[in-house]
């Protein structure tokens, strides 16, 4: 990865500039080398396909041009990304990163079921392709240089987490896999076996629509707004319940726009707490998921009283019931209400992912009745939060 390191350091040197201009940097570097690869590689296939006759081989040069083409589009959503917030978008505009995959996955779907039709047309009317050793030697070294070009996008993906920059590595290597298939069906078209190159044909195709229904299936992921994963929710979680004066955090809901990301997030502090107290503490957890996160946070305070007895046997008791159920991430809020005419304990229940909102449902009224039976005195109402929060 030497080599990499060496072009990227190159021609996109990181300087003092913020992350964002950085990032958009890196992003036109890889959509550059692209365009420059997937061009020379156009020409050479198409030639290729002039000279040999084979349909296989003309898939494969317009999937070529669909690299360069969706590479141009790479370019233009880092480029959007890279424009600070404005009026009218007030969180920026890194989702423009999401919109540009979601277009490289529409040219490659509207490619391949051009070239199944094509294929089998070919399948059903084979014709002879007439192709040299020398040709077939320099497909293989376009196939090589594809290879090359993806790990390097995929390098750079890793560098700046970003999933058009992987979604545009993997068309590189779709690409070359697919060349793959066109050099079987030429190898086979030398010794007569003309049909192969429509089962080629076909095979690219194929590899064409799933690689760009996976690429829209994640970019449409991100532009809905697909939940944080458990790994994240814990390390917000642990850095807001190490500061001083926060007795547990919950409805953590992390928005994402390109790599800018906000949260907003419930913390709980003692209710006897003052209110400048509490807003230093807030000001606190916003300051650490900033400086160790990067992360604009919106906070919410809710105060409780965890000293009340009553308070303590409920969450003993749930803790002792509850605490390890696979469906649940936490409890939060526990309060009581006890006067003369009410007697009610009220609680917030989060789930983890993957719960449906039946097992949500079902899993409260099996909480609640336990409770009932342990606290006869006393009414029970649980808020169950919303299953993207934890």
């Amino acid at each position: 990865m030497k080599i990499f390191n060496y072009i990227t350091n190159k021609f996109a040197p990181k300087g003092k500039e913020p992350v964002r201009i950085y990032r958009s940097r890196i992003g036109k570097l890889q959509g550059w080398v692209s365009i420059i690869i997937n061009g020379l590689l156009f020409i050479v296939k198409m030639a290729l396909s002039l000279l040999v006759g084979s349909i296989s081989l003309l898939a494969d040069a317009i999937h070529t041009l669909s690299d360069l083409v969706s590479s141009a589009v790479v370019i233009w959503g880092f480029n959007e990304a890279e424009k600070p917030a404005d009026e009218d978008h007030p969180y920026g505009h890194g989702r423009a990163e999401y919109i540009a995959t979601l277009i490289i996955a529409i040219l490659l779907a509207v490619a391949g079921i051009e070239f199944i039709q094509s294929s089998i047309n070919r399948l059903m009317n084979p014709e002879p392709i007439f192709s040299e050793w020398w040709m077939i030697g320099l497909l293989v070294v376009t196939i090589i240089l594809k290879e090359l070009t993806a790990q390097y996008g995929e390098f750079l993906s890793e560098k700046i987490a970003s999933g058009t920059l992987h979604a545009d590595a993997w068309h590189h290597r779709t690409d070359a896999l697919s060349s793959l298939l066109v050099v079987g069906a030429m190898v086979a078209g030398k010794f007569g076996y003309y049909q192969v190159d429509g089962w080629a044909g076909l095979g690219v195709a194929i590899f064409i629509i799933w690689t760009g229904f996976e690429i829209a299936k994640s970019a449409i992921d991100d532009l809905l707004g697909k939940p944080p994963s458990e790994d994240e929710i814990i390390e917000v979680r642990q850095i807001v319940e190490g500061i001083q004066g926060v007795l547990g955090a919950h409805d953590i809901a992390i928005h994402s726009y390109g790599k800018d990301k906000f949260i907003s997030i419930h913390i709980e502090i003692d209710g006897n707490e003052s209110p400048a107290s509490a807003h230093d503490i807030s000001e606190n957890v916003e300051n650490n998921l900033k400086e160790k996160l990067g992360i604009s946070p919106t906070v919410h305070v809710d105060p409780i009283y965890p000293n009340h007895p009553k308070v303590k046997e409920v969450k003993t008791y749930l803790d002792k019931f509850w605490s390890h159920n696979e469906r649940l991430s936490n409890f939060h809020d526990i309060r009581i209400v006890d006067t003369d005419e009410h007697h009610v304990i009220l609680f917030g229940v989060n789930f983890k992912p993957g719960t449906t909102e039946k097992m949500a449902v079902k899993t409260c009224n099996e909480i609640e009745v336990g409770l009932l039976e342990t606290f006869q005195d006393f009414e029970v109402m649980i808020k169950s939060s919303g299953l993207h929060q934890f």
